[in-house]
């Protein structure tokens, strides 16, 4: 992969859900040359553990763990896993659930009135 431009990312952790997917498995392989430490979270555990492998392969370190997004069970031991490995999240990217109905927000900014609307679905309804 070529990069048009690098960023110093050493000692940095990126999290990125949806890893296993087209964009953001390049957007997992992009943080690890730049140089950061890459957890790549998927329901799709075997792909996600191919792109780890690969990164990995490459000279970067990167750890790939199961989680459903939509489990707040699955999350928090993600995130046990990510601070067992490599230390609190620096860089987030959320990419998983773009298409699942359930994974999707109305707004594309947070506002305390989303919190407060039932009709309207947030990221922190999920």
């Amino acid at each position: 992969m070529k990069l048009p431009y690098a960023l110093d990312l050493s000692g940095k952790v990126a999290v990125v859900t949806g890893a296993a997917g087209v964009l953001c498995s390049d957007f997992s392989r992009a943080l690890a040359k730049c140089g950061a430490k890459v957890a790549l979270l998927d329901i799709n555990e075997s792909v996600a553990k191919e792109i780890a492998d690969g990164i990995n392969r490459d000279g970067g370190r990167a750890v790939a763990i199961k989680t459903n997004c939509l489990d707040k069970a699955s999350l928090e031991a993600a995130k046990a896993v990510v601070d067992r490995e490599f230390g609190p999240c620096d860089i987030l990217i959320n990419g998983a659930g773009g298409n699942n109905p359930r994974a999707t927000t109305y707004d594309e900014t947070f506002s305390e009135e989303t919190l407060s609307d039932p009709d309207k679905q947030s990221f922190f309804s999920i």
